[in-house]
């Protein structure tokens, strides 16, 4: 397997309006910034500089709190993908011994989406100018992001759940709505929450409490609606400038989707299409423009609690997704640690 943990050479880090940055390429794409062969895309914004001091900031009681959902939920996932299988394998021999095997859909449960995941759908294009024919051996694959020591920096959580509940706004994660740009800021204000280049942002929906409380009847009528329908950030230019000018190394939320479900928008017209053929506003620019992770299906539930409790919502998170050559998506493995 080939090494690709050299420092690149950054062009300088040009406003969201100058974008693209490759004028051949989509519209927004920052394909270059970290040099024409990178593989990390925002990970680069992991230094070791970044790391040691979101660690001696945010590290102080060492209380740990698991961001993994059980693999078994969904029991029944969206978008036609299988569910998780597992079987436990007594010894054949008659011993004191258990082998077990799994068998999943890297998309169901938490995840994180990889390089190889979602591209640019017009121009056919992953990350970095990346064609499909292109993606042999390990290349865009989610094990390179180990060779940086995957995932791992300052959490941040905005909590849109307990933003709704403190406010008396309507809030449904079953729902095809969008989280507007202004109770971002809103949020960000009333939290106290100044991010800092390489955070790696959390946002809650509420949707893994949700769904929990759902009988297994009603959790496969939602796997079972005509359109996938779940409430994430708005598919806007305004969202994608404010996560351009915030350098975040990675976003996630604990829906299906980060963005608005189904995935729209277009970059030209800055309105709502239909669905994955037109792009999929933030999927298409954050994976395939700008080599930003998407997580999804994350368990933010007792972090929102430890976040309340403390009144802090900036942690340290690490995550190590599993070391599959050339995988497209992950479970996080990850942990926030205060």
């Amino acid at each position: 397997m080939t090494s690709h943990t050299s420092q690149p050479q950054l062009l300088s880090r040009p406003p969201f309006d100058a974008l693209p940055i490759d004028p051949n390429g989509p519209p927004g794409n920052a394909w270059g910034l970290y040099g024409k062969d990178d593989q990390f895309g925002a990970l680069n914004l992991l230094t070791p500089d970044v790391v040691a001091a979101a660690a001696a900031a945010e590290i102080r009681t060492g209380e740990r709190v698991s961001l993994d959902w059980v693999l078994t939920k969904p029991s029944r996932p969206s978008f036609g993908r299988p569910p998780f299988v597992w079987k436990m394998l007594p010894n054949a021999e008659g011993l004191t011994i258990n082998d077990d095997e799994l068998a999943f859909n890297t998309q169901c449960s938490s995840q994180w989406d990889g390089f190889r995941h979602f591209g640019y759908q017009a121009a056919q294009r992953f990350y970095n100018n990346t064609s499909r024919e292109e993606l042999v051996g390990d290349r865009l694959g989610i094990n390179v992001w180990l060779e940086k020591g995957g995932i791992v920096g300052r959490g941040v959580l905005l909590d849109y759940a307990a933003f709704c509940a403190r406010h008396n706004i309507a809030s449904d994660p079953f729902v095809c709505a969008a989280i507007p740009m202004e109770h971002i800021h809103q949020m960000a204000t009333e939290q106290n929450l100044t991010f800092r280049r390489g955070d790696i942002l959390f946002i809650r929906v509420g949707f893994t409490a949700a769904y929990d409380k759902l009988d297994a009847d009603a959790q496969t009528a939602i796997a079972l609606r005509p359109d996938p329908d779940f409430l994430g950030v708005e598919p806007s230019k305004a969202m994608l400038k404010w996560l351009w000018d915030n350098e975040f190394a990675a976003v996630a939320g604990d829906a299906p989707s980060f963005e608005q479900a189904p995935v729209r928008g277009h970059w030209r017209a800055d309105t709502l299409q239909d669905h994955v053929k037109d792009g999929g506003m933030i999927h298409q620019v954050l994976l395939g423009g700008w080599g930003v992770p998407i997580g999804e299906l994350f368990d933010l539930e007792k972090l929102s609690a430890t976040c309340k409790r403390l009144q802090r919502w900036s942690f340290f998170i690490s995550s190590m997704p599993l070391n599959v050559p050339g995988g497209v998506a992950s479970p996080p493995n990850a942990v926030a640690i205060f």
